[in-house]
């Protein structure tokens, strides 16, 4: 497997590997609520925070695969040169919001690092959990980047 293959796919490969833990944590946390009567604290805040991670990786796999939802019934009324610039401005505007939700991302987790601020069950810093958000947009910024060279060299076969 080379780099190439390995960046093409990370999405894919992180969202599996994570909601295969937060499986595990979540199915952890009922086989001890409730066979051993033994509540774990720290697998619901796992889970909640391995599900913020895997949100964030989904999306940006939506991106990749252009597969979030879009009203395509107006473009498809466009002539197609319209119909592509449609792409492209809605591909750029994409852009531009996710490196905000970066930007603004990256200040959330500047304040947890400097606080110092812990999880209450596991005592991890809380800056993991909220580096979702920054890492999320990053990588939804460059699949955005991606389209757009493609919509822009091809003629953006979806």
């Amino acid at each position: 497997m080379n780099l190439r293959h390995l960046f093409d796919n990370l999405e894919e490969y992180l969202c599996v590997v994570l909601l295969v833990v937060m499986s595990g944590a979540i199915l952890c946390q009922i086989l001890f609520r409730f066979v051993f009567e033994l509540p774990l604290r720290w697998t619901e805040e796992l889970g909640i925070y391995v599900l913020s991670w895997v949100s964030f990786m989904g999306a940006s796999l939506g991106v990749k695969r252009w597969a979030h939802i879009g009203v395509e019934a107006f473009v498809l009324l466009l002539p197609k040169k319209l119909q592509s610039a449609t792409k492209v401005l809605s591909l750029v505007l994409s852009a531009v919001f996710f490196a905000i939700m970066v930007y603004f991302g990256c200040e959330i987790v500047n304040k947890q690092i400097v606080t110092g601020q812990v999880s209450p069950a596991m005592r991890i810093p809380m800056y993991y959990a909220y580096l979702s958000v920054p890492v999320g947009g990053a990588f939804m910024f460059i699949r955005t980047l991606q389209l757009l060279h493609v919509q822009l060299t091809r003629g953006g076969a979806k």
